[in-house]
């Protein structure tokens, strides 16, 4: 179907009294993107009313919504890492690798850095969650934001590979029988930040009404 079809349609349903919500739930069942079917209906209400919709002068919020989303998103990123990083750390001296070398440093000198970086990184996390929360809630239509959702598929994917690989590893080592204590406790560890980070942002990623119940 193209545009002037997909306008015909828009048009032929809204003679016969269907809502923009079932018209666009239709057409996003049929595969169509959400940008196509807002500018198809944008172009609709133009002929309707007889003149433009105005465009939003928005070039400093969307700059600032690259900015939050983005700082967001390492600010995750920083954390998470960190998290584990201190995990294994605990890790190892729960159950010392008899093939690597002897703990030399204290717990405090080894965690040092990761907790330097929760503590600066995880409250502005917050933060900036909280901020991007408020302007979704303010302004739904960031749900569509492309630079959100890019960058929202960017954090799902390296979830999901970080989940794949963990996985592989997991029963590569089995396989091979190296499975230790020290291994299986890094591994869930892995798998519970990476697949929590994956399913939140899979269930937010559009906005409430959308979500499956």
């Amino acid at each position: 179907m193209s545009d002037d079809a997909l306008l015909s349609f828009l048009r032929d349903a809204k003679e016969h009294g269907i809502s923009d919500e079932s018209v666009a739930g239709m057409l996003r069942h049929n595969g169509w993107p959400e940008r196509r079917i807002y500018r198809a209906l944008s172009e609709y209400y133009s002929g309707v009313l007889k003149t433009q919709i105005p465009s939003r002068p928005g070039s400093v919020e969307s700059a600032r919504d690259a900015f939050l989303y983005l700082l967001n998103f390492i600010t995750l990123a920083f954390w998470s890492v960190a998290l584990w990083q201190i995990w294994d750390d605990l890790v190892r001296r729960w159950y010392p690798d008899d093939l690597a070398a002897a703990v030399g440093s204290s717990l405090r000198e080894d965690i040092a850095w990761q907790l330097a970086i929760i503590i600066v990184a995880f409250p502005v996390f917050i933060v900036i969650h909280a901020l991007v929360g408020r302007e979704l809630g303010r302004r739904p239509e960031l749900y569509y934001s492309p630079i959100r959702r890019w960058l929202t598929y960017v954090a799902l994917v390296l979830s999901a590979v970080t989940i794949v690989i963990d996985a592989a590893v997991t029963i590569e080592a089995w396989i091979l029988g190296h499975l230790t204590m020290h291994f299986i406790l890094d591994t869930l560890a892995l798998l519970v930040i990476g697949g929590g980070i994956f399913a939140y942002y899979l269930l937010t990623i559009d906005p409430p009404q959308r979500r499956p119940q």
